[in-house]
This record gives C-alpha cells, structure tokens and sequence, in this order.
C-alpha cells in the first residue's frame, strides 16, 4: 500500500486533526454573509501549519453551501497595483464567466480575461477595463467599480457569492514610498461593496506579519476580519493524527515511537507527515518500533535539513546569518532587539536593516514590539545544529 503520510505544501493529509474549530468558524461566517453580516477571514501562523490546507477545505466546504471561489498565492511582484488589479480583477471575471449561461458569453469572457487591450468591454453583463497606475482612476475606485458591476451576473446565477482564498498574502503590502497602496484599496473596495450587498468574501492566508500589514492599510481592519492563528497541534492532537494516518494502511508505530515523533516535531503538522512519511520509507517493516526509529533518526535529520531549511537558510547573506544565529541562542520566538544586538554586536541601525531583509525573506517576523521570532518551527534547531 502507498505510504500514507504525504508531506508537501499544502497536500490534504488523510486526517486533518485538530482543525475543527478553524472549520465550525469559516461555517458560521458563510452563515453570517448569508445573513447581511459580512465577516471575513484571516489565517495566519508560521511555515508548515497547515494554513494552504486550511484554505482548501474551506474551498468544499463553500462550494457545497454554493458559493463560488477562486484560489491563488501571491507573491512580492503583487504590492504592485497594475499586477494586484488584474490579478483581482481576472478572478472576477473569471466567476462571473463560469457561470454565464450562453456560450457566447463565455467565449466573450475568456477574450476578456485572456486578451489584454487598453479599452473597455461591457457586454452580456460582464463589465471590464483595465487598470493603469497613473490614470485619473484610483485603485480603490476601480475595484469598486469592478466588484460592484459584475456582481449582478454573480446574483443571478444562483451562488451565494464569491470567496476569495488567498494564500502567501503576507507578501502583499502597501509601500508608502512608491505610492503604492494594493492592500487598502482591496480593502476599501470589499468594505464598500460588501456593505452594498454583494457577496465578496476575503479568506486571506499567511505568516503572523499578515496582520499587522492588513491593520496599517485600514484601521478598521479588525472589525473586517476574524483573526485565527495556526499553531501547532496539541500532544492529544498530534498523537490522533500519527494513529488515524496509520489505520488501514498496513504498517504500525508502537506507541513509544509515536510519543517519539510528536515530541520531536512539536506538533507541527508539516513534521509529522514529513517524519511518518520517512520512517515507513526507510524501515523495511510493517510493525516499527522506537529502536528502528533510532536507526534511521540521523539520515532523517539530515534529509530534513537538506529538504526544508538549507535553501531558505541560504537565502541569507553573511551579514543576515549573523542575526540568525545570535537569534538562536535565544529562543524560538519573542526575542528582543537588545537581545540580538548583545549577541551579535551589530550596531542598532544597521541591525534593523537587516531584521528588515529577513522580514522579507520570510526568514523573521515581528512578534510583538522590539521582538522577533522565525517563521519557520524547529528553525532554531537547525541553527544551533551547524
């Protein structure tokens, strides 16, 4: 039988333990929208949570109540509005052509989406122009007008709406020095046509840095959105997730060596299935115990490294190395500036120019005033490893 641990980003795992409440939450605001209440959705946690897999069971969860969705994972090149506003945009398009019912609308909606040109097409209810940075039009403006015109087509179909699931938004920011505001104009332009009665739902996805980017574009952010952090799972939760993983496929953990593995990778969901996945692979048995685990423990360890933190290590310079590893000999997380500039020695300035780098990187994030912390769990073992 195929092993049943499957490690990746965002893979659906055989059990999601631990999530229910996450999933209860994004019911009861489908709910909500449904019932003039709108209330959006922000996840966010470090690296290997389990936020994409998160986002995509709240894909069938919205699309068996009726709703339409669209996916996508951002990235830096998005803080740009030209590239935010025609990624928005097509995904607009793209829902208010799935569901047109006359073929020449559809095929007039993929020429739309497909054939960029600096005019304005309105036809068969679908409502499109592009957006250039520089025109008279401010971005808010034009994502109003974008949401707002198409949402009839959306009504008439039958969905209830549109949920957004955006994932890595975290990389999205608004950046004052090149006058260029992607986030609170999307925000602005949902509020707005929220409050107008057109179900758009934002079910945003990213590291803990999500939340104050989200909070600087519009004050009103928290009245916005419900805010769930992604941690890791319980003992109880993680010991449920190694046992259901296993039944019915063939092999057994005794129980020593579950213990093992959950406390080794903390309860982070990516490590579990990355250490159930690696111990059936290289343990020729079908009932493994605690002393095979110790066998082939170093080779995991290794293979780790190599698979998960030395590329993302490396994204460092030499400078930047420096800051994490005087981060190490911390903590995992809330360490503070002073701490890292004793340590380090690296004057306060140049300091934060670096802690600013590895922000963007995805290396760090800021976990609170004067204190960070790494985004990615059992980073700090990995440094104090080398």
């Amino acid at each position: 039988m195929p092993n049943p641990f499957m490690p990746g980003n965002g893979i659906q795992p055989r059990y999601l333990a631990g999530r229910e409440e996450y999933i209860k939450s994004f019911v009861r605001s489908l709910q909500s929208f449904e019932e003039g209440l709108p209330r959006n959705t922000v996840l966010s946690g470090l690296r290997g949570t389990g936020k994409t897999v998160l986002l995509r069971h709240f894909k069938v969860i919205a699309e068996s109540k009726r709703w339409l969705t669209v996916e996508r994972e951002f990235n830096e090149r998005f803080s740009d509005e030209n590239a935010f506003a025609e990624a928005v945009v097509t995904d607009i398009i793209s829902k208010v052509t799935e569901v047109s019912w006359a073929k020449r609308v559809k095929e007039s909606g993929k020429k739309i989406i497909d054939i960029i040109k600096p005019e304005e097409l309105s036809a068969y209810g679908i409502t499109y122009k592009p957006f250039y940075k520089g025109q008279r039009q401010l971005l808010e403006d034009y994502l109003k007008e974008m949401l707002v015109k198409n949402w009839n087509p959306l009504k008439k179909s039958g969905h209830k709406g549109i949920v957004f699931l955006y994932d890595e938004f975290h990389t999205v920011r608004d950046r004052k020095d090149q006058k260029s505001f992607p986030l609170a104009s999307l925000l602005g332009a949902v509020s707005y046509a929220q409050r107008n009665g057109c179900n758009f739902y934002l079910s945003l996805g990213g590291l803990p840095i999500i939340k104050s980017n989200l909070k600087e574009a519009k004050t009103y952010t928290e009245r916005m959105f419900e805010f769930r952090e992604i941690g890791n799972l319980t003992p109880e939760e993680a010991n449920m997730a190694m046992i259901k993983t296993l039944q019915g496929s063939g092999t057994e953990f005794d129980n020593e060596l579950i213990d093992k593995i959950v406390t080794e990778t903390r309860g982070y969901p990516y490590f579990i299935q990355f250490y159930g996945y690696f111990t059936i692979e290289h343990v020729d048995k079908r009932k493994i115990n605690l002393r095979d685990f110790t066998g082939i423990r170093k080779r995991l360890i290794k293979e780790l490294d190599v698979s998960f933190f030395e590329d993302r290590f490396n994204l460092a310079s030499a400078r930047e190395k420096e800051i994490l590893m005087a981060m190490a000999k911390v903590a995992d997380s809330d360490i503070e500036t002073k701490e890292i500039k004793r340590i380090s020695g690296i004057k306060h300035g140049i300091l934060m120019e670096l802690l600013k780098r590895l922000i963007d990187k995805g290396l760090v994030y800021r976990s609170g005033r004067g204190r960070y912390g790494f985004t990615l769990p059992l980073f700090r073992d990995f440094l104090l490893r080398l």
